[in-house]
């Protein structure tokens, strides 16, 4: 795709590999457009129901603050349009429509530990670096992690990691919520890959939904997530792969879905 990653297929499964793990995969703006195009061809791919994002060695570094000072010297205008620029990252990884699973070696810092968490599911190495270095630098949360954090691991634990600063490994992230599965580093991509394959058997569109659901529920009142339910799930109910599963049900076999 690009020299800075790439999107590959395993069967129902793309794999999205960031490509300068000797560099820590640094979150560019170059990094950010591949990202958006890569999530965009995986999205409009039909044969591709899951995608796991990779940086093998290493997930993501986080902000180029090299590469960024050319922006910022140019004055506030110029330095929110580029963060609004780099956040363009984590909207195409939080919003993309299908499955998305990262997995997570060595170092996933900043901005790195933000695309880590717009996933659906984190699956980190043991000794895998998590930061949420933005105090080190004299700086704030930013590309979400203010949100993503807290939704993951709670506002107490959030806080904790935002104004220390402090860096955990993998097994401490699994502990206190902010990934969901911890293993051997070389068995990281190999798990994803496995949860993957278990979510790829199931419908797409069904899962798109349900997907759809939990986000939207996440963000609002009980019985507000219960009219959210309602109207999605009344789609699927009368429509696609719902009414099979029902008459397979009935008639004790297995369902033979459409959207496998």
């Amino acid at each position: 795709m690009t020299r800075l990653m790439r999107l590959d297929r395993d069967g129902p499964v793309g794999i999205l590999r960031f490509l300068q793990p000797g560099k820590r995969n640094p979150y560019s703006i170059g990094f950010v457009d591949a990202l958006v195009e890569c999530l965009d061809d995986a999205d409009r791919d039909d044969s591709i129901r899951v995608v796991v994002m990779t940086g093998g060695e290493h997930f993501c570094s986080g902000g180029d603050l090299v590469g960024f000072q050319a922006e910022i010297a140019k004055g506030a205008r110029a330095t929110s349009e580029m963060v609004d620029r780099v956040h363009d990252g984590g909207r195409a990884a939080y919003l993309f429509r299908k499955p998305l699973i990262a997995a997570v070696c060595g170092v996933a810092f900043g901005a790195g530990l933000s695309l880590a968490l717009s996933a659906d599911i984190v699956v980190a190495a043991e000794d895998a670096r998590l930061c949420e270095v933005f105090a080190r630098v004299g700086g704030c949360p930013d590309t979400g992690s203010s949100w993503l954090l807290q939704q993951r691991a709670g506002a107490g634990v959030a806080r904790m990691l935002v104004l220390t600063g402090r860096e955990i490994d993998g097994r401490t992230g699994k502990e206190l919520r902010v990934v969901e599965e911890c293993v051997p580093a070389a068995q990281v991509e190999a798990r994803a890959l496995e949860i993957a394959r278990e979510i790829a058997a199931h419908p797409l569109f069904g899962m798109q939904t349900a997907k759809r659901v939990m986000r939207a529920a996440a963000e609002c009142s009980y019985l507000e997530a219960l009219d959210i339910e309602r109207d999605a799930q009344s789609v699927l109910l009368c429509a696609h792969d719902f009414p099979e599963a029902m008459k397979a049900f009935s008639e004790k076999r297995k369902p033979a879905f459409k959207d496998r």
